[in-house]
């Protein structure tokens, strides 16, 4: 008598990981029905060769299946040397396919991982998801056939688990014969019983190298996201140490102990909170912006992208690369609860130009006065000395209509904000009323977010014509 349980997961790693009824007959009893019943187990396509019962020589024959003249009925058959031809019955063709799909979703599920889950390879390659264990966060992935010949294709084909971090393949019986991710074999880590399959956590645990430099596990909080919600229907406002999250109505606080960082200079954190500031699009990569950084930053935001995945499990990324400018853009909308003012004040007007971008964002820029240190030669003593010196700098900073508070929620700009671009696309003059509401609140807006005491505009009565004490430009298409 063959057990289907100890079998159960060298089938899984076969082409065709298929039970046929001859082995299903001969199983310890409630076993199949034990694996149909969870869904491990599905009926599939009839086989096409049957074994010959009209003989003892036992040969195995392909099937033809013969209309009775009469009844019309088919009813297959094998051919017999001996006997011409042998009845088969119907049952015996039947047969049983694991289900692959089933299994990737109960490993995901008894194992409790977060975030998003997707098949990678049909057949073959899983994202399970993620989990704190063993000292840090890992990613795990579900792999079938990494022994076999072409094992070598799957991994040109899944990047995701060469670019996780510290990644948990899992296998079902037949390790890889490069031990690149030390596999873990589901036979060892798993027992069936009446409720289904389960994982024996301590011993997951115990093969996985322990992170020795990292502390206690944190554990993320998660946000229970309604069915079929998106990432645009995600609304995230950063408050001084909190994160407010709304979705379909649904609001929920994090703090900093619950997303699992630091505090305030944590570097997830500060980004987050340069994604509210620009309105969660970042501008275009800088040409001074050396490869090495870039790569730094690029590793931030992926590192981002799994914390948002992890605390909000919904489908598809949360933050998006815009091809061929290096920026990234959120899919999501994220504002800061508070207006932040430009990092530098300036004394006048004159020394600020505001600037509307082809992108459709401002770029602020402000004359500043650096103070550094200047060798001097000394005449009598021929010796070096530093002395302070000052040199005229250029500060820049480039905003999302949203984040200076002239933009609704989705972006559309409010009247301010179209007062402000015919300022900047008409050279800094504008013809209307001495008491135009929307100039007048642009102007305490500006004000305000410069941390400036005069206006940035003048008004003429006799022309009409308002114009900016400060420099205006656009650069994009007209």
């Amino acid at each position: 008598m063959s057990d289907l349980l100890r079998g159960f997961w060298a089938r899984a790693e076969c082409e065709e990981p298929i039970f046929s009824a001859e082995e299903i007959e001969g199983v310890p009893p409630g076993q199949f029905e034990l694996l149909r019943r969870h869904g491990f187990l599905r009926e599939t396509d009839r086989t096409t060769w049957a074994r010959c019962e009209a003989c003892g020589d036992g040969h195995v024959e392909q099937v033809a299946w013969i209309r009775n003249a009469t009844t019309g009925a088919l009813t297959p058959y094998v051919s017999c040397p001996q006997a011409g031809g042998s009845r088969v019955s119907i049952e015996r063709l039947r047969r049983w396919a694991i289900d692959l799909d089933a299994i990737a979703q109960a490993t995901r599920r008894e194992l409790g991982l977060v975030g998003n889950d997707a098949v990678l390879v049909p057949g073959r390659v899983w994202s399970l998801g993620r989990r704190h264990i063993a000292g840090r966060w890992r990613d795990f992935f579900f792999v079938v056939g990494a022994a076999r010949e072409d094992a070598n294709s799957l991994w040109d084909r899944c990047r995701q688990i060469d670019d996780a971090p510290a990644p948990v393949v899992l296998v079902p019986s037949h390790p890889p014969a490069e031990l690149r991710w030390a596999p873990i074999l589901l036979s060892s880590l798993t027992e069936f019983s009446q409720s289904g399959v389960s994982f024996n956590l301590a011993y997951l645990a115990d093969s996985l190298p322990h992170d020795r430099q990292a502390g206690a596990a944190k554990t993320i909080a998660s946000f229970a996201v309604p069915d079929r919600a998106t990432w645009a229907d995600l609304r995230v406002t950063i408050h001084e140490h909190s994160l407010r999250a709304e979705i379909c109505g649904t609001t929920r606080d994090f703090g900093f102990d619950d997303l699992a960082l630091s505090g305030p200079e944590d570097r997830l954190w500060q980004l987050l909170c340069v994604l509210a500031r620009v309105g969660g699009q970042t501008p275009a990569r800088s040409r001074s912006l050396s490869e090495r950084d870039a790569a730094t930053f690029r590793k931030q935001v992926s590192d981002l992208r799994r914390l948002l995945s992890t605390v909000f499990p919904i489908d598809g990324e949360p933050i998006k690369a815009m091809r061929g400018t290096g920026g990234y853009r959120c899919v999501f909308q994220i504002s800061l609860d508070r207006q932040d003012g430009f990092p530098v004040q300036p004394e006048r007007w004159d020394q600020c130009c505001l600037t509307e971008l082809r992108d459709g964002r401002i770029a602020i820029s402000v004359s500043t006065m650096e103070v550094f240190g200047a060798r001097t030669i000394s005449k009598e003593t021929s010796l070096t000395d530093i002395e302070t010196a000052e040199r005229t700098g250029i500060r820049t900073e480039e905003y999302d209509l949203r984040a200076l508070g002239l933009a609704d929620e989705v972006g559309r700009p409010t009247a301010e904000a179209r007062v402000l671009l015919d300022f900047l696309r008409n050279g800094g003059k504008l013809t209307r009323r001495g008491d135009d509401k929307d100039v007048l609140r642009l102007g305490g807006r500006l004000r305000l977010w410069m941390g400036m005491d005069s206006g940035p505009f003048q008004f003429a009565p006799s022309r009409r014509l308002w114009t900016a004490t400060f420099e205006c430009g656009t650069a994009a298409e007209r």
